[in-house]
């Protein structure tokens, strides 16, 4: 008895130690999955669904030299920071929301249509699961991989599906 009594007042204690061993592997974990901008295309979807792992994997099949990963991700990754997506660098939107964040597209380059509702036929639907609007394809403003051609690269890799 003494010695659960004993456990159960240090119990703070290894509540505290779990969650900082917890936030070190986590941080650990993203510093060794991650590189630079200059090394990765990301693209954000704001679509409803999305199997971000295996779409980011096939295109990374083909993926432009020089580059060591593709990410993909939804809108709701990162939900809590826009900050982020700032140095996106395509981005997959349906028409309704693209006033609202014409902040972070290119608008020099334009934009491609990746879905058409009326015709239920679009890019990468094995992968994307896509509203009941047009959705538009376009590269981020602030792209690291505009001059390059590796953000079109990319963009034309994701077409093809």
């Amino acid at each position: 008895m003494r010695v659960l009594k004993n456990i159960f007042s240090q119990l703070h204690s290894f509540v505290l130690w779990a969650l900082a061993s917890a936030l070190l592997w986590g941080w650990i974990f993203t510093f060794v999955t991650d590189t630079s901008i200059e090394k990765k295309v990301t693209v954000y979807c704001y679509v409803p669904e999305i199997r971000d792992t295996e779409l980011a994997a096939k295109l990374e099949e083909d993926m432009p030299e020089g580059l060591r990963m593709i990410k993909v991700h939804s809108f709701e990754y990162v939900m809590m920071g826009m900050d982020a997506m700032q140095q996106g660098d395509i981005f997959i939107i349906p028409a309704s929301t693209v006033e609202r964040y014409k902040e972070l597209l290119n608008p020099e380059l334009g934009s491609v249509r990746v879905y058409d509702a009326a015709a239920g036929e679009g890019a990468a639907q094995e992968y994307i699961t896509y509203g009941d609007e047009d959705y538009y394809l376009f590269y981020g403003v602030e792209s690291a991989h505009i001059e390059d051609g590796k953000a079109k690269a990319v963009a034309e890799l994701l077409m093809g599906l």
